[in-house]
């Protein structure tokens, strides 16, 4: 009887560890990829020069909803959150959606030189989880990022109300 209760527990304390040993790695592996899909959201922002979005396909501004879509699509990304009030949620096509996130952006003006009143910078906001097996999403993190000043930013879609530098 004394063998086999130190059995049990023994294999509880065996399956205690890889539940921990993968929820680790599951979570440093979201958070990789969570890190890299910020940084290219940013670089796309900064190479767009700015945040706009239309479902013009004339307009300057689709293009930045192409070029998520299609790095979303590559990456395989599918995480997603809700945003905090003042920031504007985008899905994986690069639309506005405020339920269904997968990131989110703010756009804030720069302070500072009067000579060129027209800067912004951006901060963005993308959601990860942390998955363990069988338990599936446990807990839901974010990782925050911010561009560099842009200065003379694209007409923006935010609301004129909150962001009247838009």
């Amino acid at each position: 009887m004394k063998e086999s209760i130190g059995g049990v527990t023994l294999f509880n304390i065996v399956i205690v560890f890889i539940l921990l040993f993968a929820g680790y790695v599951s979570m440093s592996i979201n958070y990789s990829k969570a890190y890299n899909v910020k940084n290219e959201i940013l670089n796309i922002i900064k190479n767009q020069g700015g945040v706009c979005t239309s479902s013009n396909r004339n307009s300057e501004c689709y293009n930045f909803g192409i070029q998520i879509n299609d790095y979303f699509n590559e990456a395989n990304y599918r995480s997603t959150g809700e945003c905090d009030e003042g920031w504007v949620g985008y899905n994986r096509n690069g639309e506005i959606d405020y339920n269904n996130s997968a990131f989110c952006v703010k756009a804030i003006k720069a302070q500072g030189n009067s000579e060129l009143p027209n800067a912004l910078y951006y901060q963005v906001e993308v959601f990860y989880q942390l998955d363990i097996p069988v338990f599936s999403s446990v807990f839901e993190f974010s990782i925050y990022g911010e561009t560099g000043r842009i200065y003379e930013p694209n007409e923006c879609s935010f609301d004129p109300a909150r962001y009247p530098w838009c």
